[in-house]
């Protein structure tokens, strides 16, 4: 059900409050919901869900892990010797994004750190840092042996009133090593007497805080990875949504010579200028058509082929031309498709895709002769393949993609939103067509695919039914033995980050519970004109899962 607030701006009364979400932040009411990082980082409310206890004692169980193993993230040992390559270990890159609750968050990680030793690094005039800056300075850091991990206090696109905390090992990217961290939190948050943390202005005095200009390096290297030749002398227009990608695109413009238009920029912490979701909520996922309208005819009056977009911490991306809202899967259809013709990169590179993906890209790969790597939704699971340079491009349908430098070295271990963005003017610049025009010349070329995402409220026995499901393929496999779903025989079953079946005929379901919000996500793709199949075929499984 679409409700009927969406599109529409918030009035100023539903507004979140800073005082509230301070007072919120350093007193919750109620129990505490224990840390459980998902498939990025620990969100919740601000408050029970989110607030400075949850802050410092995840940070101090960082710290611990850290100490025992020279780093909080990823490790093929656990001897700190050989993690740190005999180096020590270097500072911690502080990231956020632009909520309030961010901004005292990041003060929380700073002193907890500053109480250990540790130095901390963080942009200057505290302004927000994107995830994709954070990996792109820990990358950079670590070529030279500095031994720098990284922490972003964000909850990505999710309501102004909510927050996060990620974490970002030596390699740059989400932390895939999380269940230590949850129970080194867990035991803080009952016990925080061992938390160890120092004041701010003391630590900033003992030089353990330092600020530094994470931007310039950022904007300057991505001529490494964009084509900016085609796009000066052409004009296009982005917005930050408000989000902590103000001011990237004007450093763009100034440090390569470009004309981009930049609307809503300025820091919007209390999400006034965006406008809601599907459901009612004040989202930031650019993806999204709804959440677009806050920028409804900003192309038309800036005359301009093309409006990019970015969520709250920049990682996700979105844009409209004159087809309309862009959907993400055809948007990296098209980018795969154009950095496959104009990047020399080895043969043996290929597409990484999340299992909830569009299938087109496998034809793509294959008109191209390179491999496909499927992983589960989570672009954790992308960092090894992009360190050893497996990819063209890794994406995910809900708007995230990471693609190496043009020379094939590895550029960030995250989604880069900011990337996405310039390689879509990229493309447009140097064919004169739209990313809607090239993604209609890949469909006639290989088949038009119909496909939908479709979001529902979890009810409590439906995500506990799926939940159990998905960690039991054995189950899955006696419900489904012999059994032909919507007339198609299945070919392939995955099962573990939700159930996806693949049927005959080039149709696919997946069915698999958010890891940030109560929310289930039914994923429906096939190949043809029509979603008919494909929908009959996801209320069979529904009935044969016992789902429905």
């Amino acid at each position: 059900m679409i409700h009927p607030e969406a599109g529409r701006r918030p009035a100023p009364a539903s507004l979140v409050a800073r005082d509230d979400l301070v007072q919120r932040y350093l007193h919750p009411e109620g129990e505490l919901r224990p840390v459980k990082n998902g498939t990025s980082g620990h969100r919740g409310p601000t408050g029970a869900g989110f607030c400075e206890r949850h802050v410092a004692a995840m940070t101090q169980a960082l710290v611990d892990i850290r100490k025992e193993r020279g780093t909080f993230g990823p490790a093929e040992s656990d001897d700190p010797a050989v993690n740190l390559g005999g180096r020590p270990a270097g500072p911690i890159v502080l990231g956020k994004d632009v909520r309030f609750t961010s901004d005292l968050a990041q003060i929380t990680a700073a002193e907890v750190l500053a109480g250990n030793g540790i130095r901390v690094i963080v942009h200057r005039g505290g302004r927000a840092t994107p995830t994709p800056v954070v990996s792109h300075t820990i990358l950079a850091a670590n070529a030279d042996g500095r031994n720098v991990e990284g922490g972003i206090i964000t909850a990505s696109h999710n309501p102004p009133d909510e927050a996060g905390y990620k974490s970002n090992g030596l390699d740059g990217g989400p932390n895939t090593r999380t269940k230590p961290i949850d129970e080194r939190a867990n035991a803080y948050l009952r016990d925080p007497s061992g938390i160890r943390r120092m004041p701010l202005d003391r630590a900033v005095r003992e030089g353990l805080i330092a600020e530094e200009d994470l931007v310039t390096p950022y904007v300057r290297d991505l001529a490494s990875v964009v084509l900016l030749d085609p796009l000066r002398g052409a004009r296009f227009a982005a917005t930050p949504l408000g989000g902590s990608a103000h001011g990237y695109y004007e450093a763009v413009n100034a440090l390569h010579g470009t004309d981009i238009r930049v609307v809503l920029g300025a820091p919007d912490p209390r999400s006034a200028d965006r406008t809601r979701d599907w459901d009612g909520k004040l989202r930031g996922d650019p993806s999204s058509a709804w959440v677009m309208k806050a920028v409804a005819g900003v192309r038309a009056a800036l005359d301009v082929p093309f409006v990019g977009a970015n969520d709250n911490d920049a990682d996700r991306f979105g844009g409209e031309d004159a087809s309309g809202v862009l959907d993400p899967n055809h948007v990296l259809c098209v980018l795969f498709d154009q950095l496959c013709r104009t990047r020399s990169f080895d043969p043996s590179r290929g597409l990484g895709r999340t299992i909830g993906t569009t299938h087109l890209l496998d034809r793509i790969a294959a008109e191209h002769g390179r491999p496909v790597h499927e992983v589960d939704v989570g672009f954790k699971w992308y960092v090894k393949g992009l360190l050893a340079e497996r990819y063209v491009l890794a994406g995910e349908e809900s708007a995230g993609l990471s693609v190496p430098r043009r020379d094939g070295r590895p550029w960030v271990t995250e989604k880069d939103g900011i990337v996405a963005v310039l390689l879509q003017m990229e493309a447009i610049a140097r064919t004169g067509r739209s990313i809607g025009e090239l993604y209609a010349e890949l469909e006639a070329k290989h088949g038009p695919h119909r496909y939908e995402r479709v979001d529902t409220a979890a009810t409590a026995a439906r995500r506990t039914r799926l939940t159990a499901l998905s960690g039991a393929r054995a189950e899955v496999e006696s419900l489904l033995s012999g059994r032909r779903i919507a007339g198609r025989a299945v070919e392939r079953l995955v099962v573990g980050d939700g159930i996806k079946v693949v049927l005959d005929g080039g149709i696919w379901v997946l069915k698999r519970a958010s890891g940030t919000e109560d929310i289930i996500k039914d994923y429906r793709e096939e190949r043809g004109e029509s979603l008919d199949t494909a929908r009959r075929a996801s209320e069979e499984l529904d009935g044969l899962l016992g789902l429905a």
